[in-house]
This record gives structure tokens, C-alpha cells and sequence, in this order.
């Protein structure tokens, strides 16, 4: 009895032993492993990036899912119901990742996936890594890749903007444990959504007029000026005593050049504009702009949105003019027809932003939702002097 219980003692001992060691050799990196797939010098050598129809991206938390049309001009997010996607950044992506050179191989186990988040998305809920799929034509695979853990270095080699390091870890499926390290964290490819827009948008030049209607009426206000050379606007509906104080209102620079930071559906308008003050801008290159901007608190937040819509009056030709040299109307009918294809090209871009509801930084609307109140300044009359006392009489002298 005492033999099998000694015997008993042993197996255990030895199966546990041998438990440990083999969760040590999953959980081991060799880097000086050259078993299994052979290093090379590219990442992805076989990647054409002409060939690239869908661009996806997945983490344990959201996903992108990029389509490129077939002019590989264009580009659309799902995940925004179809909004343009950043063309520009997903070729300077696709040429890194055509280019990138494999800096060295290390064999890790599966039991070390999570430590150093090479596990797929789905595959559990620890150490998930950034999953990228390209896929061709009728959904061809073109390469799969889960990108890892940013490798801590020291020294010379590390890069402050990306923590401390310019090394990642990359494992690619089709080469089983092999794993691969390059010198470039990608901390650019996240699968957040509003990353990935095209943030082309309105620029409004010229301004000739502003009207806002406000939701209380007597927070409505109207500037305005003669003509684009005047340096000062002037407030069109001015009472007595009353001016605008352009130090509190820049109207020359509003909407120029602005930008946003997300892009909300159609759909989500009535929810995201309610109250929101209506805003008409009219420029002396006859574009009118119709805005709308609105601030939604919510969860102790603040948010800012807007929607436009562009219209144009475009003159088709020019205007003749009496006794005009030859020479001289090539050059002005060259001139007019150059500036009516620049504003036609501006309107038809424009307008593709219309009933897109975008979310702004506060900054490029904040002059747009003032009141009335905030942006007049009142005249002080000058004070009136006071009558002259007289002085009192001298006494009259003693007889």
C-alpha cells in the first residue's frame, strides 16, 4: 500500500513537472530561434497596394472597415454610414507597410500571445492585439496581420512620441509561432473610426454678410460691410447708441478654414441640432452658406455640432466692356474663365458636406452661437458739466 501511495506521489510529482516545463517553453521567446519560417527582408513582400479593395481594422474594442473604389481615388467608412474616408492616409499606410523591413525573428509560444498582445480579436478577452486585413476583388485575401505590443528598449533607440520605443511586435497567421519585430510601432494604425475621415471642408472667404437667428429672438443679430476691402464690419440692425465691438467679434475669419472631429448620419440631425441657431453667411463671391450650430451638454460634457448647405451664383460670362483691346480681352476672358472653374470645383465640393451633422471644437463655432448682448458695445455720451455755483456775496463793510 505504502508503494502505490509513494508511486502515486511520484506520477504526480512528474506530471506536474512536466506541466511546468511545457507552460514555460509556450510562454518562451527564442530569439536566436531560426527554426520554422525563415527570416526575409520584407514584412509583407507580396503586398500590392493597387490590388487593395477593403482595409479593415479590429481591436478587442471597435473596428474600421474601409471600402476603396475601383479608381483608387475613393474611399468610404461603414462605420460612418458611408462618409469619405482619408484617401492620403491610407496610401502613406499602404506604402509603409510595402516597405517595411523585418528587423528580426523571435519564435513565440502560444502561451506568450496575450503577455506580448498578439491574440486576435475574439480570441478571448486578454492580450488582444490590432488585427489588419486587406482583402482584393471578391473579398481576396491579400495579407492578415496582428499588430503587438510597442517592444521597450532603452538608449538611443527610443522614440518619446511613441512611449519609449520604435520597436512592434507583428505576428502574421500564415507563419504559425514565428513572430516578427520591426522597427516601427504604426501607432497610427488604431481602429478608431473618426481617425480615419477625410477632414476636407468648407472654407468661407469673402464675407459679405452674416445673419444669426438665434432661438430667442432678441439674441438674433445681422453684420455686414460694402465691400470686401473694408477692414470693419458694421451691425445692420444698430439702435441708438449702439455699434458692433469687433474685438469681441472677428466676423472677417469666421469658418475660415475650419475643421472637425467627428461626423454623425444624417439621421442623427433632429437629435444633435436641436436649438441650434441658423446661421446664413453670403460672400462677395456669391456663395451663401446656410448653417446650422447648436451646444449639447451631456453626461457634465459639452458638445458642438454643425451642419451646412452651399449654394452659388456663378456668372456664366463676362460681362463685355466698350472698346477693349483685343489683347487686352483674351487676358481678362482667360482670368473669368479660370476663376468660374475654381468656384464651380469649390461648390461641387462644398456641397457634398450637406446634411452631414459634423462635431467641432468649440473654437470654430463659439462667434456664431454668441448673443446679441455679447457682441454690442453702447456709446456713453459725454457727461454734461455741471452749472457754476456762484460764489457767495463779500460782506458789507462796517459804517
Amino acid at each position: 500500500m505504502k508503494k502505490i501511495i509513494t508511486l502515486l506521489i511520484i506520477l504526480g510529482a512528474l506530471i506536474g513537472a512536466a506541466v511546468v516545463y511545457q507552460e514555460q517553453q509556450n510562454a518562451s521567446l527564442n530569439t536566436a530561434a531560426t527554426r520554422g519560417i525563415r527570416i526575409r527582408e520584407r514584412l509583407l513582400p507580396n503586398l500590392e497596394p493597387t490590388a487593395l479593395r477593403k482595409f479593415n481594422l479590429k481591436d478587442d474594442k471597435a473596428s474600421v472597415s474601409i471600402t476603396i473604389g475601383d479608381d483608387l481615388k475613393t474611399a468610404t467608412l461603414a462605420e460612418r454610414s458611408g462618409y469619405p474616408a482619408s484617401i492620403d492616409k491610407l496610401s502613406t499606410v499602404l506604402a509603409d507597410l510595402r516597405e517595411q523591413k523585418i528587423s528580426s525573428k523571435q519564435v513565440v509560444g502560444k502561451g506568450a500571445w496575450a503577455k506580448n498582445k498578439l491574440k486576435a480579436p475574439g480570441d478571448g478577452t486578454e492580450g488582444i492585439g490590432t488585427q489588419l486585413e486587406m482583402l482584393g476583388s471578391a473579398d481576396k485575401p491579400l495579407a492578415t496581420l496582428i499588430l503587438g505590443g510597442n517592444i521597450e528598449t532603452t538608449g538611443g533607440n527610443s522614440n518619446p512620441m511613441t512611449g519609449g520605443s520604435n520597436q512592434r511586435f507583428v505576428r502574421i497567421p500564415e507563419d504559425g509561432e514565428t513572430i516578427w519585430v520591426v522597427n516601427n510601432t504604426y501607432f497610427d494604425l488604431e481602429a478608431k473610426p473618426e481617425n480615419w475621415l477625410d477632414k476636407a471642408f468648407i472654407d468661407v472667404q469673402k464675407i459679405k454678410e452674416i445673419t444669426v437667428t438665434a432661438p430667442k429672438a432678441d439674441d438674433s443679430w445681422k453684420v455686414n460691410r460694402p465691400d470686401e476691402n473694408a477692414p470693419d464690419f458694421v451691425l445692420a440692425d444698430a439702435k441708438s447708441g449702439e455699434s458692433l465691438d469687433s474685438t469681441k467679434l472677428p466676423a472677417s475669419s469666421v469658418l475660415s478654414a475650419p475643421t472637425f472631429n467627428d461626423v454623425n448620419a444624417k439621421d442623427k440631425a433632429a437629435e444633435l441640432l436641436k436649438d441650434a441657431s441658423k446661421v446664413k453667411i453670403t460672400t462677395f463671391d456669391g456663395f451663401t452658406y446656410d448653417v446650422q450650430v447648436a451646444k449639447q451638454s451631456k453626461d457634465g460634457s459639452d458638445k458642438y455640432y454643425l451642419s451646412v448647405n452651399v449654394a452659388a451664383e456663378i456668372a456664366k460670362e463676362r460681362a463685355p466692356v466698350k472698346d477693349e483691346k483685343p489683347e487686352d480681352k483674351k487676358k481678362k476672358d482667360e482670368e473669368f474663365a479660370a476663376a468660374k472653374k475654381s468656384k464651380e470645383e469649390k461648390l461641387a465640393k462644398e456641397q457634398k458636406f450637406a446634411g452631414w451633422v459634423y462635431e467641432v471644437s468649440e473654437y470654430t463655432i463659439n462667434n456664431l452661437l454668441k448673443k446679441r448682448s455679447e457682441i454690442v458695445k453702447l456709446e456713453v455720451p459725454p457727461a454734461t458739466p455741471a452749472p457754476a455755483t456762484p460764489a457767495p456775496a463779500a460782506p458789507a463793510a462796517a459804517p
